[in-house]
Order: structure tokens, then sequence, then C-alpha cells
């Protein structure tokens, strides 16, 4: 593919997909390096599938699954991705069952997006190699004590030992310290922050968002109003006071219909 971001449309699902039998005996589709930058759609799969394979796309959010439409998927694989998000709500209502998460090589930088994953009811097996996160002091035991669940995690094995170690730790004034740390950083996190406006805007939107925000731009009415609409690009959220200002262009149009 090119290098241009692909919406993960129905469209795009029946023409690019792939379905194989993978190594472990999962039913799984595949949608690797299509550039897609977001999770959206899944809802037309059905509940077909027992692994959904998203490896090497621009996702930046962990978010947008589907209710009601994969409580068979077992295992997720966003392996080199750029998420640094965790939606813990929407994971708990949509990925009921998941077992598998491979998050290796994404860009997730704090402790409180990884304890978002306890969601995950069921999750037995995580990887978050390559993350920043990792290289955190007490990460491994931090997630294992956050994740009852975990069997493996990076692919190590989570001892009895670990456990015993991460109960510890979070009963010790280390452990009160850093979960200081943790929620003071989540009040802090905005995820994009680290990114420029023009890495937001390459990599987190559509070609057809890209034109209406560069129409935005040449169309905002003062200087506020850019730094809005980059602000909101370097976040990886499309502006939305946008669409306000197009509802209210269109009341405006109305009006003057009204009174012609």
């Amino acid at each position: 593919t090119d290098s241009k971001n692909m919406r993960l449309s129905a469209t795009l699902i029946a023409t690019q997909a792939e379905e194989l039998t993978n190594t472990v005996g999962e039913r799984c589709i595949l949608l690797r390096q299509l550039n897609i930058p977001y999770i959206e759609n899944l809802a037309v799969l059905g509940n077909k599938y027992d692994a959904v394979d998203l490896t090497g796309n621009h996702i930046t959010k962990l978010a947008n699954f589907p209710r009601n439409s994969m409580e068979r998927l077992q295992s997720l694989y966003l392996a080199d991705n750029a998420i640094e998000a965790v939606d813990g709500k929407n994971l708990s209502k949509a990925l009921i069952n998941l077992k598998n998460l491979d998050l290796s090589g994404n860009k997730i930088g704090i402790l409180s997006e990884v304890s978002k994953l306890n969601a995950l009811r069921k999750l037995e097996v995580l990887s978050l190699l390559g993350n920043p996160v990792s290289r955190r002091q007490h990460y491994r035991l931090y997630v294992i004590n956050q994740i009852d669940s975990l069997k493996i995690l990076d692919y190590q094995k989570v001892t009895q030992k670990e456990r015993a170690q991460a109960k510890r730790l979070a009963l010790s004034s280390a452990g009160a310290a850093l979960e200081e740390d943790v929620q003071e950083e989540a009040k802090t996190f905005v995820p994009g922050a680290g990114r420029t406006a023009e890495e937001a805007f390459s990599h987190s939107f559509t070609p057809e968002q890209k034109q209406q925000i560069r129409e935005m731009i040449e169309q905002a009415d003062n200087p506020e109003e850019i730094d809005a609409i980059e602000a909101s690009v370097a976040r990886g959220e499309f502006p939305a006071f946008a669409s306000r200002k197009r509802k209210s262009d269109g009341d405006d149009d109305a009006g003057k219909k009204a009174r012609t």
C-alpha cells in the first residue's frame, strides 16, 4: 500500500483483508500494514473470528471496538502501531473474552494507561515489549499486580514468586510512591503531546479529513481558531468545533433563505 492513511471501512475489509488459520489454530483475519489510523467498523466482521491482526498500521488508541459483536475474539495483534492511549471502558464492554494482546513496539509511555488493561478480565498473555513504559522502574511487578489474570508478560511466564513480590511492592512505601506518580501522570497525560502537528497530521487522519482540516485553517476567522485547530491535530483528534461551525454556517444559510 502507499503512504496515505486508509480508513478501516467495510470496503477496505472486503477488498484487503485476508482470512487464515494461524499457527495456534485460530481463525484469523489479517489487516496488516494498511496504514489504518484508528479502529472503526469492526462490527462488519461479525462474531466469526478468534483473532484479528492489525499489526503495522498507524493506530494511536486502543478503543472503539463494537459491543455485542466480538464475543468470540480471543487474540488481538497490534504490534508496531503508534498506540499510546487505552479506553478501558470500551474494552471491558466489547472484548469480554480476550485472552491474548500483543502491543509490542507501540508508544505507551505511562503506567496508568497500562493499568486500564485490567478491564480485560480474561487477559492471560500480554506483550508491551518496545513500549517506553517497559523501561520504567518496577514496570513488570506493577503490571502483574494490576492484571490478576495475567499468565505471561513480555513472553515470560508470571511466577508465583513474582506475584508475591508484586503484592509486597504495592503495600510498601515504594509502591505507594509509585502509585502516586502513576495518578499524577494520569492527570497530566495528553495523547499525542509528544508529536508535532505535522507528524500527527501525517499519521492520524484520512485524506478526506486532511482536506477538511486544510479548509478549516483557510477559513479560520482569527489566529486563535488556527491555534485551536493545530492543537487538536497535534493530539490526533479531528477538530471538534469544525462540525459546530459547519452547522452554524448551515443555520445561517437556512436563515438567509428563509428571509428571502
